[in-house]
């Protein structure tokens, strides 16, 4: 058996690793009174909010937007007028439940600490949605091309365990014909203990 080696020439000329190039991802989901809070480490708000907002919904809904101590953007369901829309931006900067600021309010999406954002939904498939977008979005920057987010049930049977969902890039491996992405479902320094797999020519996923 030979030893490879690798003189100062190989070591500069090596591609950059995995983890240098893409950032871990975590996802916590826990239920509130409204409905469901995800805070997930890797979403911009208005990626976030697009995952949300289906373009029939667009239509007939009023986006909201502000910024107290962390930048925020929301969509409540019909028209709202301008004293309305006043209250809810007020509500929503000074209330630990955001949802609560007015019945119409379907969601929220907030940055926190700059590192991560964090949304209240109404529905649980909202939840599922942005954490689906969030997966996608990490195998993209590990491909360097679009991936398709998901199905929600292949989401909801990682999350379903604790509510808890870490990617590192060290658990990601890529082949010529998918990616292995493993899945800690006990917290960002444990081991990965689920396996989501993404297929790269049919552009879909699935689970072991």
């Amino acid at each position: 058996m030979t030893t490879p080696t690798h003189n100062s020439n190989n070591w500069m000329n090596e591609e950059p690793s995995l983890a240098s190039l893409v950032r871990p991802l975590r996802a916590e989901l826990s239920e509130t009174p409204e409905g469901w809070c995800v805070e997930i480490s890797s979403l911009t708000p208005c990626d976030a909010m697009m995952a949300l907002t289906r373009d029939d919904l667009l239509e007939t809904s009023t986006i909201l937007s502000g910024g107290g101590e962390a930048q925020w953007v929301a969509c409540v369901h019909g028209p709202v007028e301008l004293g309305d829309a006043k209250a809810i931006v007020h509500d929503v900067e000074h209330s630990l439940s955001p949802l609560s600021a007015d019945f119409r309010m379907q969601s929220i999406v907030a940055t926190k600490d700059d590192e991560s954002v964090v949304a209240h939904v109404r529905e649980y498939d909202g939840a599922l949605a942005l954490v689906a977008t969030a997966i996608a979005q990490y195998a993209s920057k590990v491909l360097g091309e679009f991936v398709s987010p998901p199905e929600l049930g292949l989401v909801d049977s990682i999350l379903e365990r604790s509510g808890n969902l870490s990617i590192r890039p060290i658990e990601t491996e890529l082949f010529s014909t998918f990616v292995d992405v493993g899945i800690s479902t006990n917290g960002p320094l444990e081991p990965a203990n689920a396996v989501m797999i993404y297929d790269i020519h049919s552009d879909s996923w699935h689970g072991e």
